[in-house]
């Protein structure tokens, strides 16, 4: 994610005073301040951290970006879910929505972003179930090679109650990730590897190593193209539900825009 996918709304708030307080004096450098982005995807299944959000069915996705010329961003992406009704956890959802905001910049050779990520699934809980809701706080660390450019990250739950899970706070996911651009083709090849861990009693039963690879194409750097392999190592024994083993390996295609 960066998923993925609400930050407009608040930071057009700050940004329209801003903007009529040094109207007179500089309007074209205060408007260079900030800018937009946004993306909206197709994809056959939404796999996310090695196991599928969607039940192996088809998710539309898309999310808005806003940064300033200091590093701050903030942002918000939304898909749509399966896990969260037929997993008995919400009586009525099918949707994800994510808020996110930090820095992001270089420092020294490397380039460093951090911040925080609320996910945010809308609807009633079932009584007695789990919260769903998930806070996590972010660092990741990435380098740029020339030939690759790989990072390192990590997010660390701060919420109590996280993804269906009780007594979720510290819980992590730790992750590598290369991308290799193909030679002078708009071609990148990705690779990612990473270990989520459950803190809670009995949670660390449910740890589990998950590893993907994408290979995209970018077409008038507009568009994007793209297929991925992933898979887990997750105990069957408890990452099956309704017969269905939510770890398994899984290919896929999608269809990307951003603007």
């Amino acid at each position: 994610m960066k998923l993925s996918t609400l930050k407009l709304a608040v930071l057009g708030s700050l940004l329209t005073p801003m903007t009529s307080v040094f109207a007179e004096e500089a309007p074209a450098e205060a408007a260079s301040e900030f800018s937009f982005s946004g993306n909206v995807g197709m994809y056959s299944d939404y796999i996310f951290r090695g196991y599928t959000q969607t039940k192996h069915m088809p998710a539309i996705q898309g999310g808005f970006d806003i940064e300033h010329s200091s590093g701050l961003y903030l942002g918000t992406w939304a898909s749509n879910v399966k896990w969260t009704t037929e997993g008995g956890y919400m009586k009525d959802n099918d949707l994800e929505i994510d808020i996110y905001g930090g820095w992001a910049g270089d420092v020294g050779p490397v380039s460093l972003d951090a911040g925080f990520l609320q996910f945010i699934y809308p609807g009633e809980n079932v009584n007695g179930g789990s919260e769903a809701n998930a806070t996590e706080l972010y660092v990741g660390v990435s380098k740029d090679f020339g030939f690759a450019n790989a990072g390192v990250s990590y997010n660390h739950v701060v919420s109590t109650g996280a993804f269906g899970f009780d007594d979720m706070d510290g819980s992590g996911y730790t992750s590598l990730d290369v991308d290799v651009p193909l030679g002078d083709t708009p071609a990148v090849a990705s690779f990612h590897v990473g270990h989520q861990t459950f803190e809670g009693e009995g949670n660390d039963s449910w740890d589990y190593t998950d590893w993907k690879i994408n290979l995209d194409y970018a077409i008038n750097g507009t568009y994007s193209v793209g297929a991925f392999y992933t898979d887990t190592d997750q105990d069957k024994a408890y990452w099956t539900y309704n017969s269905e083993y939510l770890g398994e390996a899984v290919g896929g295609v999608y269809l990307s825009a951003g603007f």
